[in-house]
């Protein structure tokens, strides 16, 4: 569908969906190898629980986008993230293989880009990181 798109458009419109496009593709990458069979010892002491992260984005008709499943195109998941972001970032810290710290690496690129601009926005969110409820904020 991105590919139908990217055809006929111009100008800013195009080069956001090339770059969504490349992004994409990366991900696809990201989760083809997530769900190859990893290496599992018969001496495990605990094993590690997984939950699925598949999300989806479609363009509808009226060109607003749409999502499901878990991504950061969802303003939930972004909350989500936002508000519980110190206590994941301690659950995956260094962990290379889990798909949570890549989630983690792709939501502080996002915020550190599209808040380099609006500084005050930049201090909100690190308030809403280290925990502070909106009154005292």
């Amino acid at each position: 569908m991105w590919e139908e798109k990217a055809k006929t458009a111009t100008g800013k419109d195009a080069y956001i969906i090339k770059r969504t496009i490349i992004d994409l593709r990366k991900d696809q990458y990201i989760i083809k190898n997530a769900y190859r069979k990893p290496i599992v010892c018969n001496t495990l002491v605990h094993s590690r629980s997984t939950l699925p992260l598949d999300g989806e984005l479609t363009i509808n008709e009226d060109g607003t986008v749409s999502s499901t499943g878990i991504t950061l195109a969802n303003p939930a998941v972004c909350s989500a993230i936002l508000c519980n972001y110190s206590k994941l970032k301690q659950d995956c810290d260094g962990e290379f293989d889990n798909d949570l710290w890549y989630i983690l690496k792709d939501f502080e690129d996002t915020a550190d880009r599209a808040l380099a601009d609006y500084p005050l926005y930049y201090k909100l969110m690190i308030y809403k990181i280290d925990g502070m409820q909106n009154i005292d904020i």
